[in-house]
């Protein structure tokens, strides 16, 4: 397990910046921790880019973020500690001194490296082969 960073929205944010924010992030697969501060301790709902986008779409750019995914109703995974985030589940909140840090999520797939044959195989694919227009220095 390993922790990955987030993008913190707070649940008083209204829809419309919280749309422009989420433009330009960099992968839909960012994790996005929408923060709800009610009661003694915030409660922390864990979406991804493109799930809070989705969820977004059909609300006026004036609605909280937590009327517009109906976050009073949504049961949130509690926080962990960087300790004991080995041992959480993946899309928990890891927090630090009361701050949020991240969350917990799967180890990266390891990526297999190219061997000897994979370069072969590569180049009996290329189209160096096929005929190239004249304009590229073929006979055409």
């Amino acid at each position: 397990m390993r922790i990955e960073s987030v993008i913190a929205i707070d649940a008083a944010d209204t829809v419309g910046p919280t749309r422009l924010r989420l433009l330009t992030a960099a992968s839909s697969r960012l994790p996005v921790v929408v923060v709800a501060r009610t009661g003694e301790a915030p409660s922390y709902h864990v979406f991804d880019v493109a799930t809070l986008q989705a969820a977004m779409t059909s609300h006026l750019s004036a609605t909280p973020l937590r009327d517009a995914l109906d976050l009073a109703t949504t049961a949130a995974p509690g926080p962990v500690s960087k300790h004991d985030a080995k041992a959480a589940p993946a899309g928990s909140p890891v927090v630090e001194n009361g701050r949020l840090i991240g969350v917990v999520a799967d180890d990266l797939p390891e990526i297999k490296e190219f061997t000897e044959a994979d370069m072969a195989r590569g180049d009996a694919t290329s189209d160096t082969k096929r005929r190239r227009p004249k304009w590229l220095g073929g006979k055409d």
